[in-house]
């Protein structure tokens, strides 16, 4: 497909720009920051034509949501309701091609899942999928993005995000996260909560609250920048890779952060301590 084979060209001339900043200008021991920064702006054209389809389902038997988008924006946030509201927008080129694919709902026991169709092309032509979703509060959502934005405001529940070239906002959480990244922005503030977070080729900020229980901090950044004001103890080890151990509280909440190739920012609001540059 046309848009996969771009990708793997990206990915492979950012690999190699990465590579050589990281031997030719120094790593996490140089005081030279890294030259190669990441924009993933949308860059990306707008679609000539579009069109719209709604849903909407009751959660009370669903536990489970999956959203599915593509080179468009993906807007969540949880509510006090019981009903599951998805507002999907389609975009192409021409009506031509936006006649041959619609949103497809597909529920499987207590998962629903909403994707484009395959349409009706030998290869995929450039089409736009985006969603403005609204939650019962404690759902499991699962969110796939490449070339985007995710925005998730006053989300509470269980989140999973898996993105690609996108700018990800994630504006207080209740609950838990599980996210990975890979050339992208992540920006993640008001957090309450649990969080796995994957990233790779990707600048990541976390800003977390304070709660009962307190923070479990378990950090690895491979060839790239860690930095933030948390208490953590910071170490730097062989092949380029900087550890950081350390918890707030009684150290509940486990914060699992693997970073390679990025720069990762991570702050516990209120804190006192000394901030790591």
């Amino acid at each position: 497909m046309k848009i996969r084979r771009i990708t793997l060209a990206v990915l492979l001339l950012l690999t190699v720009l990465f590579v050589a900043d990281i031997r030719y200008f120094g790593g996490p021991n140089s005081t030279k920051q890294p030259s190669v920064h990441f924009n993933v702006s949308p860059g990306i054209k707008a679609p000539a034509v579009e069109k719209s389809q709604s849903f909407v389902n009751s959660g009370e038997e669903l536990s489970s949501l999956v959203l599915k988008g593509q080179r468009g924006n993906v807007e969540l946030r949880s509510t006090d309701t019981d009903q599951i509201v998805v507002h999907a927008t389609i975009g192409a080129d021409s009506e031509e091609i936006l006649d041959t694919f619609e949103v497809v709902e597909t529920i499987w026991g207590s998962e629903i899942r909403y994707e484009i169709s395959e349409g009706q092309e030998d290869e995929m032509p450039e089409v736009w999928l985006s969603f403005v979703v609204e939650v019962p509060a404690g759902m499991e959502v699962s969110v796939e993005q490449n070339f985007g934005q995710v925005r998730v405001h006053n989300f509470r529940g269980f989140l999973s995000l898996n993105t690609s070239f996108s700018e990800v906002t994630v504006w207080g959480l209740e609950g838990t996260a599980s996210i990975q990244s890979n050339f992208g922005v992540l920006d993640l503030r008001q957090i309450a909560g649990p969080i796995t977070l994957n990233d790779s080729f990707s600048t990541s900020k976390v800003e977390f609250l304070t709660i009962d229980g307190g923070y479990d901090f378990d950090i690895e950044v491979v060839n790239g920048v860690l930095a933030g004001k948390a208490p953590f103890q910071m170490d730097t080890q062989q092949n380029n890779k900087l550890v950081a151990r350390g918890q707030s509280g009684d150290g509940v909440h486990p914060v699992v952060i693997r970073s390679s190739f990025g720069n990762v920012t991570v702050n516990l609001k209120d804190f006192e301590g000394t901030r790591v540059d």
